[in-house]
């Protein structure tokens, strides 16, 4: 099967979940025996044109961004010319101008099935007045464009069709990880350390985790913060982060390769993710892959991944992450068997392998159309 993926992102150009994730399918995909080509925006000067880790990657230069979204016109003449040579088109995130392109070529030449996968439906990024101007419009749009549209969870696919008015056909397909990769380390001990991985946006909770961090740091003098990325915001938080003379207590790491990730988790006590909006972060999973426990914001479709794993907290709310931290960091029982159910839960429900096959059923199913 030729597959052609569209996407703004890929990793390690872009080291969010989504970049990692347009990577690792691909590759998964083209290890089956598929010819998988990858559309993306050249965002560091990398090679307008390679063949990585059993793919081919064409990318093309933004001529601006706008609130994470870099705009590359370019990539429009390139799909009209070269689609049809492909027997499905997948875009992803409904949010990206990539996206949008594919969905604009796919309505006036709906020659090959065009699939749309929905990495949440709110981002963390950009203002809240956008997102309620686009879901309902250009987003409704793109989704109704798409053969089939993908989404991880049975309350994301009903959030598509109340909150989005989706009318395309949703099969609900898992994120996934590599539970090779990410696997816990024998005989560990706790480190004292807490962590933090994502792009540093307004949306991710980065100063309700900073301020809980103030406390916890005046309550439990070993305690050290690792927040792992990059973004707008990250000046804003260094700032933050100075003011409160939390230099030698919380550590900034612009960039981590994925293969090292296991050992970072490994060497953390509790991963945190405080963002008001997500998908299913890879993230969250890689820390339970790796026995690792989990403090999260309670959206509805994070809450039956959470249950048994960690703890759920409301957004916006710096004292509840004291108390979760608290109660994890201060019971190494409960923090143990957090890990253990996480671990379980990601090798039974989480696999990327059965993630890889059951997009190209996808795939399979609407080509025999």
């Amino acid at each position: 099967m030729k597959i052609l993926r569209v996407a703004a992102d890929l990793y390690p150009s872009s080291v969010g979940g989504l970049g990692i994730h347009i990577h690792e399918m691909s590759r998964g995909q083209a290890a089956l025996g598929n010819d998988v080509t990858v559309y993306t925006t050249n965002l560091d000067n990398s090679p307008e044109e390679e063949f990585v880790s059993g793919y081919h990657v064409q990318r093309f230069k933004p001529i601006f961004e706008l609130f994470g979204n870099a705009l590359s016109p370019s990539m429009l003449p390139a799909l009209i010319k070269n689609k049809n040579r492909f027997d499905v088109m997948h875009a992803h995130s409904h949010l990206f101008f990539t996206t949008n392109l594919c969905s604009i070529l796919d309505t006036l030449d709906p020659s090959i099935p065009f699939v749309v996968t929905s990495h949440g439906l709110i981002p963390a990024s950009g203002p809240d007045w956008l997102h309620k101007v686009y879901i309902p419009t250009l987003g409704r749009f793109v989704f109704n464009s798409a053969d089939r549209v993908l989404c991880y969870t049975d309350e994301e696919k009903a959030r598509l069709k109340k909150e989005a008015g989706v009318r395309s056909k949703v099969s609900v397909v898992h994120n996934g990880i590599n539970t090779d990769l990410f696997h816990p380390k024998k005989n560990k001990k706790q480190t004292n350390r807490l962590l933090w991985i994502g792009r540093f946006t307004r949306g991710k909770g980065l100063d309700y985790l900073i301020d809980a961090f103030d406390v916890l740091s005046k309550k439990y003098p070993k305690l050290h913060l690792l927040l792992i990325g990059n973004g707008p915001e990250k000046s804003n938080i260094l700032d933050k982060i100075s003011k409160m003379s939390l230099e030698n207590r919380v550590t900034i790491c612009d960039f981590c390769p994925n293969s090292r990730l296991c050992e970072v988790y490994n060497s953390s006590d509790i991963f945190i993710l405080p963002s008001f909006e997500e998908g299913v972060p890879r993230t969250i999973m890689e820390a339970m892959a790796c026995g690792v426990p989990v403090i999260c914001t309670g959206l509805p479709h994070l809450v039956e991944i959470i249950k048994d794993v960690g703890i759920t907290i409301p957004a916006k709310d710096s004292s509840a992450i004291v108390d979760a931290v608290s109660e994890i960091y201060s019971d190494p029982k409960l923090a143990e068997q957090f890990g253990v159910n996480g671990r379980n839960k990601a090798v039974e429900k989480y696999s990327w392998s059965d993630t890889v096959l059951k997009t190209v059923d996808v795939y399979e199913d609407l080509i025999g159309e």
